[in-house]
Formats: structure tokens, sequence, C-alpha cells
């Protein structure tokens, strides 16, 4: 497992020639179903990108042919060789070696609880080191199956364990079709929602992570990963009925033999992290958040962040109308870590910032976007770019 999440950033960081080929493709499963956000690259690491959320990528290939490595958390390495560019790969991930924890472990649940506190303690021993790295955000909002809002943007970000603790903004382009929801700052929840709880009782919303876990989480361990002879827990968590706050539901991914933390997936309560102002007219009939955290190991058996997506649908309705679904999704990754950069501020940006009065005052570069090395590897979105582009959105608010 440390291969896999390993060489995520290597891979996602390149700098490719102009006469590089464009290989492109779509990494699916043994049932044909697609997996979204999978790493793709060339072996050697050189190059490489991730999948979009249907499964898609486009990859820059200095020469073909070349082998290419497709690697996604519960399922194995899948490798194939690429001799042309005319005709897209087709890659099929077969799902990780599976062990069931009754016949590997005695007691599996207290072996999940376990392993949370060793990896809450870790995380708590080392809350005071911070981290800094170069890092690209996008944000989409589609109302009703078209798309209605598009946001892209460069930051340098500082970051410690916990939570992103502030960034600088570099080049950034925002279009929007008037009409629907405006995420003003749907960055915060990125930014804020944090890994682990440093006082649970200090806490708006409760996380699974941090000081004595037990207290407010149930654990059940239900499987086992191996690969490559490292064992990953995979690890459910709900609150306990006795919890009255917010709190999160969904899974962790912790090596079983170090108590790192690879990947966190949560599902949380919309209502009580953003506040939806509509025309008095609509209700809110339903809503739902997905987030999810992949790390990749760093010193002393720790991992830092290497990328967070998060997914929200909001669903509002009115009498005698249809309902109207918004869907809004994003994804930060980091393309390069560096060290504290001088001349950045870092600026602490708190929950009620404004993204999009920060991209007002940044001009539009259509230049910059269209030679972006770290733009062109990451996941295919040409067709939504190329909507907003037709339709001058771009720049205008």
């Amino acid at each position: 497992m440390r291969t896999i999440l390993s060489v995520i950033l290597l891979l996602l960081l390149q700098l490719p020639g102009l006469s590089q080929t464009v290989v492109k493709g779509k990494v699916v499963d043994e049932q044909q179903q697609p997996v979204p956000y999978a790493t793709v690259g060339w072996v050697d690491g050189s190059t490489g990108t991730a999948t979009n959320e249907v499964g898609e990528f486009s990859l820059q290939a200095p020469a073909l042919p070349q082998r290419m490595v497709v690697l996604s958390m519960g399922y194995g390495r899948a490798e194939a060789v690429v001799t042309t560019a005319q005709t897209p790969v087709h890659v099929v991930l077969k799902a990780s070696a599976v062990a069931l924890p009754e016949v590997t472990v005695r007691n599996p649940n207290k072996v999940a609880e376990e392993l949370v506190m060793r990896a809450a303690a870790k995380l708590l021993r080392h809350q005071q080191d911070l981290y800094y790295g170069k890092a690209f955000y996008r944000q989409k909002t589609r109302q009703n199956g078209r798309y209605r809002e598009f946001f892209d943007a460069f930051y340098d970000v500082k970051f410690s364990n916990r939570v992103i603790e502030g960034w600088d903004l570099g080049e950034s382009r925002y279009a929007y079709v008037p009409g629907g929801f405006v995420f003003r700052n749907f960055s915060t929840i990125i930014r804020r929602v944090p890994v682990y709880s440093r006082h649970a009782f200090r806490e708006k919303l409760l996380v699974p992570l941090g000081q004595d876990p037990t207290s407010n989480f149930r654990f059940t361990l239900r499987t086992i990963l191996s690969e490559a002879g490292r064992e990953t827990a995979v690890i459910d968590f709900a609150p306990r009925p006795e919890v009255h706050k917010p709190a999160s539901s969904g899974t962790l991914y912790i090596d079983m033999k170090t108590a790192v933390v690879r990947r966190q997936e949560q599902a949380l309560p919309l209502t009580s992290m953003i506040t939806m102002k509509s025309n008095g007219d609509y209700q809110r009939l339903s809503d739902k958040f997905w987030l999810a955290a992949e790390f990749t190991p760093v010193g002393d058996s720790l991992s830092r962040l290497t990328s967070t997506r998060a997914e929200a649908t909001i669903v509002m309705g009115r009498a005698g109308g249809q309902p109207d679904s918004t869907r809004i999704s994003a994804y930060l990754f980091f393309y390069q870590y560096t060290g504290r950069l001088p001349g950045h501020a870092y600026e602490d940006v708190g929950r009620h910032s404004d993204d999009m009065e920060q991209v007002k005052a940044k001009a539009y570069n259509p230049q910059f976007w269209q030679q972006n090395e770290v733009l062109l590897a990451s996941p295919v979105e040409q067709e939504v770019i190329r909507d907003f582009e037709g339709r001058n959105t771009f720049g205008k608010f």
C-alpha cells in the first residue's frame, strides 16, 4: 500500500516538452464501472495524472511505446504497454486481495479501536508540525445536469496534519452562468474540516480521530487489504447514538503495522457547515455531502495530505414545481512540496472568506491556462471548459 499512496505526487508533478503525445483513456473495475481519481502515470514516474469522476484521463508521453501504471486504493496495481495515441486506453483494475477480519484477527472491532487510537495519538504528537506546498484547486457546480459555475486556482499553501492553515492565491479563473446557487466559499469546507480533533468537547463538528475517539464513535473492522506485503485495515465508523453534536460517519484506511492514516472518507451533515439562502418559495428537500482525503507517508511513520475531494448535492423544491438539483464538486491536490517560500504571507483564510471576491481582483490570463503543464495533467474537463469558453463567461462577473 505504501507504493499506491507515495507515488501520487511524483506522478502529478511533470515537466513535459512541447512535442509530447497525448494519450487518453478510461479506468474501470471488473464490473466495468468507472474508477474515479485513480493515479495514472508512466512506470518511470516521470509524468502522471488522475482520472476524473467518470474514470477518464489524459496523459502526456514524451514518446511511445511506454509502460503505463494505474493505482487506486482498494485495487491491485495494473500495467499496460501503450504503443499508440490513436486508440483510447482501457484499463481494468482488479480488487485487492481481501482478508476477512474474523479469519485473520481475534476480536476485530477491538483491533480497529486500537489502530484508530494509535493513529490519533501519532497525529496529536505532531500537531505543531507545518508543511508547505503548491496546490491546484478545481470547483464545478452543475444545476439540473448543466454546468453553471467553474473555478480553477493555484495556491501556495501552509498546512499541518490537521487542517490547511493558510494560502496565497496565484493564477485563477472563474466562470459563471446566472441561475441557481452561487458557492462563494465552498473551499472553506476542504480547508477547515479537520483530519482530527484536538479537543472534542470544543469542536462544532466531531470527527473520528482525536483524543479518546471511542467515547464518541463506534469502529468496525470491515476488511484488510493486502498489497505488496503491506496490510491496510479498512475501518468503518459512525457516531454513537448518545452523541448529539454534528458528527461525521465514513471509513478510515490505516496501515496495520505503522498506524499511518492512508485515506479518510467522511459523510458530513451539510447544513451544519454552510448557510443556504434561496428564494422564499423554495424549500430544501434533501442534501448530502462527502469528503475524502488522501495521505502519503513522510518521516517518522507519519503521513501528510496529498489531495482532498468534496462532493455535495442539494435538492430544492416548491409547491407544484419540479425538484431543483444542484451538485457541486471540488478537488485540491498538491503537485509540489516546498519549504516556506520567501515573500509569502500564507494568509489565514477564515470560514467567511469569499473566493469570488479574491478571483475578481485577478485578471484572466487565457495564455497561462492554455499552456500550464500542471493543468494539462489534471483530470479531463476539456468539454466543460470549452462550453464555458463558448459562452464567453471566463473572467466576467
